[in-house]
């Protein structure tokens, strides 16, 4: 079904009904990737990275957007404005030792928070784990970050274990969340 996830592109709605794109990250995304990032707030970069951090390094975008689409597979959500293409959201999966698992991770910028761009952007992932052969995903998340776990738990994930550092270790097959 997707020969071809470097190319991955579809029209979707946030759950206000705004029309959105959701595309595989590109080589030629490290600019918008970067202003995504510098437009986050302090409070979602230390959740999406469970610390400070106060830039992308050249090396950290070329890391975020060359991908082989097999095992590290990222999507953005954009929004087109004044003719210029914006990411709001960023969502991605990676694999570890075990190929048939990977942890996904997503950024959301603030304004577009709750809004359904999270539970898209898994969706989509979702899609690409399954053709890739990728029977689980994975997320630890801070126990802070709500919103984050309520994607998580509408989505089916469960929790696997809570970590006294105050992660919760979550994860759910692939196959699950595509008959959602």
């Amino acid at each position: 079904m997707f020969s071809d996830a470097q190319k991955y592109c579809v029209d979707a709605k946030m759950l206000d009904g705004v029309a959105i794109r959701i595309r595989a990250i590109r080589l030629d995304d490290q600019e918008r990737l970067h202003e995504h990032f510098m437009r986050l707030s302090e409070q979602s970069v230390y959740f999406r990275f469970m610390g400070a951090k106060r830039d992308l390094s050249p090396h950290d975008l070329k890391h975020l957007t060359e991908l082989d689409f097999r095992s590290h597979v990222g999507l953005a959500a954009t929004v087109t404005e004044n003719g210029r293409e914006r990411f709001i959201g960023v969502g991605r999966y990676i694999c570890g030792s075990d190929p048939h698992r990977a942890e996904v991770a997503f950024a959301i910028l603030d304004e577009f928070q709750g809004r359904g761009i999270g539970t898209l952007l898994l969706e989509h992932l979702s899609l690409i784990a399954d053709a890739n052969g990728i029977a689980e995903f994975e997320a630890d998340v801070l126990g802070d970050n709500r919103q984050m776990l309520e994607v998580f738990a509408h989505s089916g994930f469960e929790s696997r274990r809570s970590l006294d550092s105050g992660v919760v270790h979550l994860y759910s097959s692939t196959s699950k969340m595509l008959k959602k």
